[in-house]
């Protein structure tokens, strides 16, 4: 776990770049499919998240573009996908209680599951390993926090 400031980023996961739409994340799961969410810099500027918008199971999602939008009280944005592929689960919680992605991003507050497409080429864009995750940090609080 790298944690920078108060945000806590597991080493082990795959992360958007910070040009990337909104920080999202990647898990690869033993099976070989990538479940996604949100990390806990993102979560945490949002604030409280009241709504979320989702894609559904069979539509489709490519890398670095945006597929689903979350909604906080004064604030709307959109969440990039880490990898492409086809769509085979989403959290139906989070309709009901979108106060998941806050409370625990990267467990009950996943976004989707993704049965990947290219997924070793589009691994090798992501941010990886606890060196580049503390840049990556490094810099979204740079950009968003001390302008």
């Amino acid at each position: 776990m790298v944690v920078i400031e108060g945000y806590n980023l597991p080493d082990d996961l795959y992360y958007v770049p910070e040009d990337g739409v909104g920080n999202s994340w990647a898990r690869v799961e033993p099976d070989g499919t990538v479940t996604i969410g949100i990390d806990d810099f993102f979560q945490k500027q949002a604030k409280t998240i009241r709504y979320v918008d989702l894609p559904f199971e069979g539509d489709t999602v490519e890398q670095m573009k945006a597929f689903a939008t979350l909604e906080s009280e004064k604030w709307v944005g959109k969440v990039s996908s880490p990898v492409s592929g086809e769509v085979i689960a989403v959290n139906s919680e989070l309709m009901d209680n979108p106060k998941f992605i806050n409370e625990d991003p990267y467990g009950k507050g996943w976004l989707i599951k993704v049965k990947p497409t290219n997924l070793e080429e589009e691994l090798k864009k992501l941010v990886h390993g606890p060196d580049q995750i503390k840049e990556l940090i490094s810099k979204s609080i740079q950009k968003y926090l001390k302008k």
